[in-house]
């Protein structure tokens, strides 16, 4: 059986041999057929003599005839084919009656020749695309403007963080959702613009890019990732459709636009949760990822050598195991919290766009931050010097000016080699840039002043103090300070720091020594940059320091604080968030919760009750101690267990009576805002076997 398939395949081969030899055979013979442009140059001449020139010029005839028609069969593309065909079927050849010539030697056919008929003497071969545009420079312009915002991508702040396009140099934006999102965010804001999804990305500045994993941020909001961890389980689990946490948040909110909804104020959806689309089991456990804080014993050397522990907080990403029961706990708490938060991130952010567009010419608007501090160096250092501590830091206060009537922004730096960042540098940096002000716009008398809100710079009682008294003193008639939400306050001021930082870079490179800070501010004058620049010496620093007044009374729920007024030296008014009465010139009204505070009459006009301690919740050492908070009118006791921006978890003792608590079989753990923590007190003392009182004199002071 196997012999005969084998003798089969052996007939089968020669066969198909015979063919193949048969097609090669005419190829052969077609290749012999057309003759090469000398063959057919000779053949012509064959019985006329002629001249070397002649033949010559005949060769090179046959030679680019079939140039033009090789390239004209091997071009894949149309537009190829058409540029040819127009230039062998000009007018010189119809005018020489010489076109089915033409068709013939090149191959093309006489549709091709009667298209190229209108073809202009004059025109260009060269393919140019045109650009067919009916979308008008105003939508242009108001996309731009949005990509750009800083609610909806980020400014970078490293020295190579550029992009370039068409020799334009751009600090790099990331953008801070998917493309999806900010085309509904638009929308949803622009709802009299029709725009497709494809032209809004097409629109999108080259700067505004997408980070990749090498431009992770490192500076993410602590609640947005927490509360994204536990949405992302929970949609994982098929109990939520949407994880996009803004929308969730406004679901358990009767009116998002409201303060008080999204405060969790409101009677109607202050309890609200949000329904899940199933059941579930209470005891199936799950685990997710969190970041906490939490204390570990580390080792410190000691001046004898040996090593003793100490207690240091750290934060880490911790996988966390629970319950489903416990993890909808969670996430109803943490969505409560969030809501909040959105609310104020979009207020700010509204407030300050709002701001800059409605500035009077008697207006204008300061964009401050402390950039990272800049590492002086030499353009070629030793090993001693480049491994040792040996570089000198100076620190660097940018911003941008922005003024009324349309006029252009201007950027601006401090340098200093004072490392203090306190309330009195702070103003001392502030000092040249509002007397710049003052000196070329004599006409501006509201200052508005725009920031993060760390509670060790910008947001405490000293900043406080200093603004409502130094800027009447420069000659200012009033001012606000608004706040930027908690890890939400990045800007351009970043962007500022990072040319400055990059152009001292590129200096040390063309080997320009800067070893201090004055040599980075000498340096950084003698270069062409559009960006002012002063000096502050660190003694100036020190002296304000010194003068700084002791005993400055702490101002009610600073966390909560997004907004300062002053009009007149001593006083403040302050509010939950920046209010858009403020666009139109009026500082004073009473929205958002609006509280005034005069320093001028000293602690006790500020705090009546000298019983109740303003806690300092900024200071680790708050965790821990006894506190009385009022929940529903009523006072409890509880104890301090951890602190964020806005809120603290407390754990709460339940009431029985008049000053009588205990507790409870189930731990009664939740998170309070600071302004509902009324004071720090001394543990409870006993007067059962199961139930406690708060000391009597202090109970008599806060049941007040």
């Amino acid at each position: 059986m196997i012999l005969q398939e084998l003798e089969d395949l052996k007939v089968s081969f020669k066969q198909q041999k015979k063919v193949l030899d048969k097609y090669k055979k005419r190829y052969q013979r077609l290749l012999k057929k057309s003759e090469s442009p000398r063959a057919k140059t000779n053949r012509l001449l064959k019985s006329f003599p002629a001249e070397d020139a002649v033949r010559k010029t005949l060769l090179f005839h046959h030679s680019l005839i079939e140039d033009i028609k090789l390239k004209y069969h091997t071009s894949r593309k149309e537009r190829e084919k058409q540029i040819l065909s127009k230039i062998v079927t000009g007018k010189i050849v119809k005018k020489y009656r010489l076109q089915k010539f033409a068709q013939d030697s090149f191959g093309f056919s006489k549709k091709r020749w009667q298209s190229n008929k209108q073809t202009s003497e004059n025109e260009s071969f060269t393919f140019v695309r045109r650009k067919v545009s009916r979308v008008t420079d105003e939508i242009k312009n108001n996309v731009a403007s949005f990509y750009v915002r800083d609610d909806v991508s980020r400014i970078t702040t490293g020295k190579k963080q550029t992009i370039t396009q068409n020799k334009r140099k751009m600090q790099k934006r990331f953008l801070t959702d998917t493309m999806k999102n900010l085309h509904r965010k638009y929308l949803l804001e622009n709802p009299n613009t029709s725009m497709s999804y494809s032209l809004f990305c097409h629109l999108r500045p080259f700067w505004a890019v997408h980070p990749t994993i090498s431009d992770r941020d490192t500076c993410l909001c602590k609640l947005h990732e927490n509360l994204g961890f536990v949405v992302e389980k929970l949609h994982q689990l098929k109990l939520i459709n949407d994880s996009d946490l803004e929308s969730l948040a406004e679901k358990i909110c009767c009116s998002p636009p409201s303060k008080s909804c999204m405060y969790g104020e409101c009677t109607k959806c202050k309890e609200t949760e949000l329904p899940l689309n199933s059941s579930y089991d209470v005891l199936t456990s799950v685990s997710y990822c969190q970041w906490v804080t939490q204390t570990v014993e580390k080792e410190k050397p000691k001046k004898d050598k040996e090593k003793e522990k100490a207690p240091v907080k750290i934060t880490i990403k911790k996988e966390v195991e629970s319950t489903m029961k416990e993890l909808i706990v969670v996430f109803n708490s943490l969505l409560n919290k969030f809501r909040r938060h959105s609310f104020n991130i979009k207020q700010q952010f509204a407030y300050c766009r709002e701001l800059k567009k409605s500035l009077s010419p008697n207006e204008c608007l300061l964009h401050v931050d402390f950039s990272e501090n800049y590492s002086c160096k030499y353009s070629s250092e030793i090993q001693a010097v480049h491994f040792a501590s040996s570089h000198q830091q100076a620190t660097l206060h940018t911003g941008v000016l922005y003024l009324g009537a349309k006029a252009d922004p201007v950027c601006f730096s401090s340098i200093s080699p004072s490392k203090q960042k306190a309330p009195p540098a702070i103003w001392e940096h502030l000092n040249p840039i509002l007397d710049h002000v003052k000196t070329k716009y004599p006409s501006v008398s509201v200052l508005h002043l725009f920031s993060d809100g760390p509670c060790t710079q910008y947001r405490q009682k000293g900043n406080f103090y200093l603004f409502s008294t130094e800027l009447h003193k420069k000659g200012f008639a009033a001012g606000t300070w608004n706040f930027f939400e908690a890890s939400h306050g990045k800007g351009a001021p970043d962007g500022v720091g990072a040319v400055l930082k990059r152009t001292a870079d590129m200096l040390v490179s063309k080997g320009k020594d800067i070893t201090n800070a004055s040599d980075l501010f000498r340096s950084l004058s003698e270069v062409d940059t559009t960006i002012k620049l002063f000096y502050v010496d660190s003694e100036a620093v020190d002296k304000a320091t010194d003068q700084m007044p002791l005993n400055i009374p702490v101002v009610p729920s600073t966390m909560r604080i997004h907004q300062l007024v002053t009009l007149s030296p001593g006083k403040l008014i302050y509010r939950d968030v920046s209010c858009l009465c403020s666009t139109e010139k009026n500082l004073d009204c009473q929205c958002y919760n609006t509280q005034h505070f005069d320093f001028t009459n000293g602690p006790a006009a500020a705090c009546p009750s000298t019983t109740v301690q303003q806690i300092q919740w900024h200071n680790p050492n708050v965790l821990g101690k006894w506190c009385v908070l009022k929940y529903d009118e009523d006072l409890y006791p509880g104890i301090i267990l951890a602190t964020d921006e806005t809120h603290a978890q407390v754990k709460c003792m339940h009431r029985v009576g008049s000053n009588r608590f205990f507790w409870p079989n189930r731990e009664d753990i939740l998170w309070y805002l600071h302004d509902d923590v009324i004071s720090v007190i001394p543990p409870p003392r006993p007067v059962t076997a199961r139930h406690v009182e708060i000391s009597k004199e202090i109970w008599s002071k806060l049941a007040v």
